[in-house]
């Protein structure tokens, strides 16, 4: 957690203030005792003095609304300082994923990254702005109220202070033991929350093989595991409250019933003098109890914070420091790139092939032959293990993110679209014109759909729930002409289209690339028969290249992928 505070810049001088006015308030908390034992002893006892008993008022009133005052402005300040230091975190944490590689987005899964943005944010925040009003008052209270109540009543300073170390031996025990079991419930809610992850994004396919009941019963296992666990630990937590209150209810009763004595004997007590002390005491308790409270908060903001620092020093994916680009060279080139995923075996290798601007090459191969870690080389998803791959004649890794987003569009074979609208949607290719936007989709037939939905400004669901797989496909298309980019890859991006839409959506955008270095990955040889040059791939190794007549000849892969349509 204490890493998290460089997050605070901004907020400093609220988190330092707010303290400091916390103290303020304790001073006049601990006054007060001592103003009604003085009303007591001058203003109510004996013969009585009215005009004792309404100025000592007057005062406790001025000084309850100066406390309130203290109070309500260390509250403010405190939120103030905790909502910050929250909007920092969460902002630095979402632009640290962003820079994170697809692998480990990937490994750590979509629910664990949600889950340290919004839970594990919220619980730091809020143990920090406990943490804030309470690290000072609380033991300044407590320690306050037990030098008050030994010079109050010096005759019987070892009850109060005997009570308090009872409540603080009782304290630590409960927290020494519900700690721990906060934390391991905190670890079991992270897996709850993944089972609820993986069932709300696979719901289809548990209905689809009638899997409700088993999804249930696995969610229901792990809910009530964590619910046990939270349980114990905060049945833990919760026996500190009565015990402390007996403890200190006991001295309280050994207070009254000897300091009643000193009181009766004129051993130097006053009737003030005693309620002091039982003001005091109150305080102790309450003091202590507060302690406990930011001692399980600030655990719990810990334990999140640790899982936050765990994101943010997770190795971001390197750019370059720039370079200039050299379009007279060839605008693709591989020489023998290999790409590992940290196994023994290499994904790809071998790759050797240059493609120049206006030429087509088709990649094909089985599943899980490489065609797309092929792609992810050039878009820097993966950065080869050996070799190196050229773009404009510069090595991949030397560009920025901006200059290789200039140079390269992409179209995946799961397109992702946003919540928003098709026009918000297709400007993320950075081309606002209506009529560049309507001329894409209708290159990529998907202008019939999108018009019946409303046009450009029809609506589209989170993840694009309200089109089909082949109409958010074309979407994509449309999308990545409209960045029209040197570069454009197509990784089976009409895989959900029949083999006539494809045809026609294909022959489009190629038409509208004519200029561009077009890398059409697909598993139909029918949608790579024209291509200037085809790669065939078989477990990450190169086993054809040439043009469709000579692979038929040459490569058996490619001629039964062939036969097989």
């Amino acid at each position: 957690m204490i890493k998290l505070l460089k997050y605070l810049k901004g907020y400093t001088a609220a988190a330092v203030i707010a303290p400091l006015f916390k103290i303020i308030e304790a001073i006049i908390e601990l006054s007060v005792p001592l103003l009604v034992s003085y009303m007591i002893d001058n203003g109510l006892s004996g013969d009585g003095n009215i005009a004792t008993v309404i100025w000592t008022g007057v005062i406790l009133v001025a000084l309850g609304a100066v406390g309130l005052g203290f109070s309500l402005s260390c509250q403010y300040l405190a939120s103030k300082a905790a909502v910050g230091l929250g909007c920092n975190i969460r902002t630095a944490l979402y632009a640290h994923i962003q820079r994170l590689s697809p692998a480990i987005i990937d490994r750590l899964g979509t629910g664990t990254l949600v889950g340290r943005l919004s839970t594990d944010v919220a619980q730091a925040q809020q143990g920090f702005a406990m943490f804030i009003r309470l690290i000072l008052r609380a033991p300044f209270i407590a320690i306050g109220a037990v030098v008050m109540s030994v010079i109050v009543a010096p005759e019987i300073w070892y009850i109060s202070v005997s009570a308090t170390v009872l409540t603080m031996i009782t304290l630590i025990v409960v927290m020494l033991v519900s700690v721990p079991k906060y934390t391991k419930a905190e670890k079991l809610l992270d897996k709850a929350s993944q089972i609820t992850n993986e069932t709300i994004r696979g719901e289809r396919v548990i209905r689809a093989f009638a899997n409700e009941e088993e999804s249930k019963r696995k969610f229901s296992k792990a809910a009530t595991v964590q619910s046990k666990a939270s349980s114990k630990a905060a049945m833990m937590s919760g026996l500190l409250s009565p015990l402390a209150s007996v403890i200190v209810n006991l001295a309280i009763v050994l207070i009254v019933w000897l300091g009643g004595g000193f009181v009766t004997s004129d051993g130097g007590m006053t009737q003030g003098d005693l309620v002091a002390l039982v003001n005091y005491m109150t305080q102790i308790l309450l003091a202590l109890i507060a302690v406990s409270t930011l001692l399980i908060l600030v655990s719990k903001a810990m334990a999140s914070g640790a899982r936050i620092n765990e994101i943010l020093e997770l190795p971001e994916v390197e750019q370059g420091a720039g370079a200039i680009p050299d379009m007279s060279a060839p605008l693709v080139e591989f020489r023998n790139a290999a790409f590992s995923f940290g196994g023994e075996e290499n994904a790809v290798e071998g790759l050797n092939f240059t493609l120049n601007a206006g030429e087509v090459l088709g990649v094909i191969g089985t599943t899980g032959s490489g065609k797309s870690t092929l792609a992810g080389l050039i878009t820097r998803f993966c950065r080869a293990t050996e070799g190196e791959v050229l773009i404009a004649g510069r090595n991949v890794l030397d560009y920025t993110d901006k200059q290789l987003c200039e140079l390269v569009t992409y179209a995946p074979q799961k397109p992702m679209l946003f919540s928003g609208t098709v026009r918000s949607n297709l400007e993320l290719g950075g081309e606002s014109d209506l009529p560049r936007m309507t001329d894409a989709l209708k290159k990529t037939e998907a202008w019939g759909f999108v018009s019946a939905k409303g046009g450009v400004d029809a609506v589209v669901n989170q993840k694009g729930s309200n089109f089909s797989g082949g109409e958010k496909q074309r979407l994509s298309l449309a999308r990545a002409l409209l960045k029209d980019a040197p570069i454009l890859i197509l990784d089976d991006a009409a895989s959900a289209l029949d083999y006539v839409t494809e045809y026609r959506v294909m022959k489009n955008v190629l038409g509208d690339a004519k200029n561009s270095a077009v890398i059409n990955i697909t598993q139909r040889v029918g949608s790579i028969v024209g291509a200037d040059k085809i790669l065939v791939l078989d477990g990450g190794k190169v086993v054809g290249f040439g043009k469709h007549e000579e692979l038929l000849k040459s490569c058996e892969l490619y001629g039964r992928l062939n036969n097989n349509g």
